[in-house]
């Protein structure tokens, strides 16, 4: 096998893994575990698992980082619970798409505070992403409709992963080391959320694979497969392939919690994902043609 081959399969498998997420997550609030709470089993076994198998490299943190660090925990904390809210009220595979708006906003964010330009291929791709908006809210934009309220919950999950992209990138620590210690952060700042609130309990056993799955298959195992095709195939072609995330999630969706979306909805599906397209691809094509 060669290291291209190699490395999109690990892309494939990782964003496939990802995608089954939502659909194992609301599996386990189904059963009448809080939101706060499901993510607090999620992050802190995942830290633990991380912590198991790759000791030496979890525990390098660097103290420089901290504040960095910290507000890296509140975007992930933010795009975690705003993404399941989102999928309460328009479904996994629809939440999963609008989430996927979070590289626009990234560069959005990149454009005011680092004074980035933006390339032709990023403003053509939030175009097409504001117009893959549009089909997907089915045209519904009273404010206290689900559908509306669905969208504004997304968006704001979007914008908080925007947010932890963008302040991972300023840390000097390794991929594994931050990802164990965000997972710690989230675990922690959930608990206190849901104890504060009441809500905090320990799953049913009847939830026990999906809850041994949620660190393992939807959380660990993914950004394993991520860091090493990253090694293998670089960063925008692992992008690209990770675009498969969204399909995954709607295709599991419609398959295990008998979701379903209007034809107008699946229109902006096709026009997001042809911005994440347009954004990463012809990113990558400029990028190769400068490189010859």
């Amino acid at each position: 096998m060669t290291t291209e081959v190699k490395g999109t399969v690990l892309a494939v498998l990782s964003a496939v893994l990802y995608g089954s997420l939502p659909i194992v997550g609301l599996q386990i609030t189904a059963t009448g575990l809080s939101i706060e709470a499901m993510l607090f089993w999620r992050f802190v076994l995942s830290f633990l698992l991380l912590a198991c198998l790759f000791p030496s490299t979890v525990f390098t943190f660097s103290k420089t980082m901290f504040w960095c660090f910290l507000l890296a925990v509140f975007g992930y904390v933010i795009s975690s619970f705003f993404y399941f809210k989102c999928a309460e009220y328009i479904g996994t595979g629809l939440a999963m798409t609008v989430f996927f708006i979070y590289p626009m906003i990234l560069a959005f964010i990149n454009y005011i505070v680092l004074k980035e330009t933006l390339p032709l291929s990023q403003k053509l791709g939030m175009l097409l992403a504001f117009i893959a908006l549009l089909f997907l809210t089915d045209f519904k934009f009273h404010y206290q409709g689900d559908v509306f309220i669905g969208f504004v919950l997304g968006i704001i999950g979007g914008a908080g992963y925007a947010v932890y992209v963008f302040l991972t990138r300023a840390t000097e620590l390794k991929a594994i080391t931050l990802t164990a210690w965000v997972c710690f952060g989230a675990g922690l700042f959930f608990a206190i959320q849901s104890l504060a609130s009441s809500t905090f309990q320990v799953p049913p056993l009847s939830v026990a694979f999906h809850l041994a799955a949620l660190p393992i298959i939807c959380t660990v195992l993914p950004i394993i497969f991520f860091i090493k095709a990253v090694n293998l195939i670089g960063t925008i072609k692992t992008s690209l392939i990770s675009i498969l995330e969204p399909a995954t999630t709607l295709a599991l969706g419609t398959a295990f919690l008998a979701e379903q979306i209007t034809w107008i909805q699946g229109i902006g599906l096709i026009f997001m994902i042809i911005s994440l397209l347009v954004m990463e691809g012809l990113h990558f094509l400029l990028n190769k043609h400068v490189s010859k």
